[in-house]
């Protein structure tokens, strides 16, 4: 990642299919406050760390490829997983 206006876009898209991935997987609404790239070498992900909208307390993570918008992981505390 070289410019700082590519990364943004890369970022915001990621960011509203992880949101998009949290409502429909776990019906969870999620806001994402910080992100990481991964290093080049280890792919093309962006790792998403934020909280449920309704309770900042609560956090959750998301590792995402930035180029599909595949989701690689995902991390929510297990008590909000419904089967």
């Amino acid at each position: 990642m070289s410019d700082s206006s590519e990364d943004t876009q890369i970022v915001n898209k990621a960011m509203e299919a992880g949101k998009a991935y949290f409502k429909e997987k776990y019906d969870l609404n999620v806001e994402f406050t910080r992100h990481k790239f991964n290093p080049p070498s280890l792919g093309a992900d962006v790792g998403l760390y934020g909280h449920l909208t309704e309770n900042t307390n609560t956090e959750v993570f998301l590792l995402i490829n930035y180029e599909t918008l595949e989701i690689v992981t995902a991390a929510v505390p297990e008590g909000l997983i419904k089967k």
